[in-house]
């Protein structure tokens, strides 16, 4: 029987009859039915009890017949053991082999197993794992033994051979077939000149690509001008990544017989599937897009690896892009409710300028619209303070738990000036918003605000403050924003690129001169960026005991100057660059407890890359990071090391 215990059920059955019968029978008198009572329920319990019995007594018989099975064959049992083709050893919770087969001794001879698993717990004997041995692949089980006669607990492994599976499973892998896309991502830029060689470039851009395919056995098909599909097996993707996508280099020596050169952008998706690899790779063109082009970028599940985009980012030309935004921005605005603007962590002036750009845009239709501000700080305090002295705008500032009371599905939730959600002032409105507007002029990372109603991201703008003032322009013709939110804006575009020096174009200046032609007042710009004795000071001691690290880097740190701090980090590192020999710059700051990172170049190193190895992000010229691996400032410094190191190895400098 293979379920003894089952007998129990009728009995239990017989059992409630006999006492239902006893209780609710209509022939036996109140006195015998007390007696019934009882001799139901004495018959009930033993019954139980002489049932129990037999099911301890059928258990020890079977056990005792299991026993002299295995002792009646334990020589043969033995010998299977010792003498089958699978390693199997005992071992003592210290590692140390008490017995092994010969097919495990001829695998290893020694007497100590953590040798060769140092990292297994003995102790605690993993059930199943897989292990690289002697040239072959093994899953590895194992099992406790507790020996009563000794009180000793040994562990019995088997190992299975799992090296051909393994080796086929690596076959497949290796030829697996990837999906990549190659785009000439300036091509409309250079058309735009008449001296441009377009078909020499694009015969030369396709023998690049030729070349390319060619070194790693795949297959390529031209479906555009300046567009490319190839297909690879995944093995060659090393290759590429070792070379750093060399064709992205050589593109830059193609003579295009204009002073721009040919960018490149190369997007790989990895998967084990093509379909999934071509959506990778499509997802990872747009990223490469977003980020300014002039990059390789392999989507590989969610990570993402980038290769290049070291050159400084042409200026935008075509003004397309920003009346199309303003014109969409007006509809949205019109069948909306409320507008609730908010920035990154710390606002700068080109976060707030931005703002109050998109502020005065909402209130022209006559929206209420409301800016959301955690902590002022002294880089805003300000043009705080000129908002509040506006009437129009003096109630529009508020606090996220303020803009949380006043979330709708109706509201429009605008970013501005970032676009990764942990770097916002209030990451919860983000959720709690059904239509999201994003305004980001840094390259687009990997982690950015997706989902969105409507987003206006162009990293070849100097500032967030230089494209909403585009917007102000062709939101309404009849649109004159106040001077002190021109002001702002002028401000927001003078900060990001240090005062016209870095990342400016024409379209900069146009925007300049438009804020300026609406009131936007000098003098008050410069009031923004004057300091106080105490920060000037501070910064001043931050120079000069800045730590020169060779090939034009200087690293330094601020600690212990309490709230500001980050800004007056930014402040030293642009002052650092603005030395002879020094190239690019990183300052270290401590604010609310937390290390903050400011990158400077003059545009031969990428600071931008240094900050992404740091968990940050921004432009080739200007970057930043918070540092939540520590709050020790000697490892912050340490890291910042360590991330410049590595990215001088990758561009060989």
């Amino acid at each position: 029987m293979k379920r003894p215990q089952l007998i129990l059920l009728p009995a239990l059955v017989l059992s409630l009859l006999l006492l239902g019968f006893a209780w609710f029978s209509p022939w036996l008198l109140p006195t015998w039915r007390l007696y019934v009572l009882a001799g139901a329920a004495i018959v009930t319990v033993t019954l139980f009890a002489v049932l129990f019995a037999l099911l301890v007594r059928h258990a020890r018989m079977q056990q005792q017949l299991m026993d002299s099975v295995f002792a009646e064959n334990a020589g043969t049992a033995a010998r299977v053991i010792r003498e089958v083709a699978v390693p199997c050893l005992l071992c003592d919770a210290a590692g140390t082999i008490v017995w092994r087969n010969e097919i495990m001794e001829k695998l290893y001879d020694g007497s100590d197993l953590s040798r060769i698993l140092p990292n297994y717990n003995f102790a605690q004997p993993q059930a199943a794992f897989g292990v690289e041995y002697a040239g072959g692949a093994y899953q590895i089980m194992s099992m406790p033994i507790r020996r009563k006669s000794v009180d000793r607990t040994l562990i019995f492994q088997y190992w299975i051979d799992r090296t051909e599976a393994a080796h086929y499973k690596r076959l497949y892998e290796e030829r697996m077939p990837y999906v990549a896309l190659v785009y000439v991502d300036n091509l409309e830029e250079l058309s735009a000149d008449q001296q441009f060689h377009r078909t020499t470039v694009l015969l030369e851009v396709e023998r690049l690509v030729a070349d390319t395919v060619h070194e790693v056995g795949g297959i390529y098909r031209r479906y555009d001008n300046g567009r490319f599909l190839l297909v690879f097996e995944a093995k060659q993707l090393a290759k590429l990544e070792e070379s750093r996508f060399a064709l992205l280099e050589a593109a830059h020596r193609i003579d295009t017989g204009t002073s721009t050169t040919v960018s490149l952008s190369v997007a790989v998706g990895v998967s084990d599937t093509i379909k999934q690899s071509d959506e990778g790779a499509r997802q990872a063109m747009e990223l490469a897009l977003g980020r300014g082009g002039d990059q390789a970028v392999v989507k590989n599940g969610s990570n993402y690896a980038f290769y290049g985009g070291k050159r400084q980012l042409d200026t935008m030309q075509s003004r397309v892009k920003a009346r199309l935004f303003a014109k969409a921005l007006r509809q949205l605005f019109e069948n909306a409710g409320d507008v609730v603007i908010m920035g990154h962590k710390n606002p700068d002036m080109d976060c707030i300028g931005g703002a109050l750009g998109i502020a005065a845009c909402a209130k022209l239709i006559g929206s209420r619209v409301f800016i959301v501000i955690d902590q002022p700080n002294a880089s805003i305090d300000l043009a705080l303070e000129q908002v509040r002295r506006n009437a129009a705008y003096a109630d529009c500032i508020i606090t996220p738990e303020h803009a949380e009371r006043l979330m709708r599905p109706s509201t429009v939730l605008v970013v501005v000036d970032t676009q990764r959600p942990v770097t916002t002032i209030a990451p919860q409105l983000i959720d709690m918003a059904s239509r999201i507007v994003l305004i980001d002029h840094h390259r687009r990372s990997a982690d950015y605000l997706e989902n969105t109603t409507l987003h206006y991201l162009e990293s070849r703008a100097s500032s967030a403050s230089e494209l909403i003032t585009e917007v102000l322009q062709y939101f309404d013709d009849a649109m004159r924003p106040p001077a002190f939110v021109c002001s702002a804006l002028l401000a927001g575009i003078t900060v990001d690129t240090k005062h016209f020096a870095f990342n400016v174009g024409s379209r900069t200046f146009e925007a300049a001169g438009y804020l300026r032609r609406n009131g936007a007042d000098i003098s008050m710009v410069k009031q923004l960026f004057q300091d106080d004795m105490e920060s000037f000071t501070a910064c001043a001691q931050t120079v000069e005991h800045a730590e020169l690290l060779g090939h034009g880097i200087a690293l330094s740190s601020i600690d212990g100057y309490g709230r500001g701090s980050k800004l007056i980090a930014a402040k030293a590192a642009d002052q650092l660059i603005g030395i002879r020999g020094i190239e690019a710059a990183f300052v270290i700051g401590r604010e609310d407890g937390t290390l903050y990172v400011s990158g400077r170049s003059l545009g031969r190193i990428n600071v931008q890359l240094v900050c992404e190895k740091l968990g940050g992000g921004g432009h080739l010229t200007m970057a930043g990071a918070q540092l939540f691996q520590t709050d020790d400032m000697e490892e912050a410094k340490a890291l910042v090391r360590e991330s410049i190191a590595e990215y001088q190895r990758e561009a060989n400098v």
